[in-house]
C-alpha cells in the first residue's frame, strides 16, 4: 500500500517569476568572443578533417611501389 501525503495548499504568492535584464556592453563583448572563438574552432577542424589524406589509395589510379634508393648507373 502507497502511503499518500496531504494535498498541499498553495498561496496566491508562490508563482515564480524570472525577468531578464538587459546586457551590459562588457557582457556582449564576452558573449561575441566567445561564439567567434567556438566558430573558429570548428572551422579549424572541419578543415583538418577535410583536408586529411585518405589512409586507402582509390582503385582507379594504379600506383608503382617506392623504391626506398635510387639506382645508380656503376652498381653504387
Amino acid at each position: 500500500m502507497v502511503a499518500k501525503s496531504a494535498p498541499r495548499i498553495e498561496s496566491k504568492g508562490s508563482k515564480y517569476y524570472y525577468r531578464r535584464s538587459s546586457l551590459k556592453g562588457g557582457e556582449v563583448l564576452r558573449a561575441l568572443g566567445i561564439g567567434l572563438a567556438a566558430g573558429a574552432a570548428a572551422f579549424y577542424v572541419a578543415r583538418i578533417y577535410f583536408q586529411r589524406t585518405p589512409l586507402i589509395a582509390s582503385d582507379d589510379t594504379r600506383r608503382e611501389p617506392r623504391r626506398l634508393r635510387t639506382l645508380h648507373p656503376g652498381g653504387g
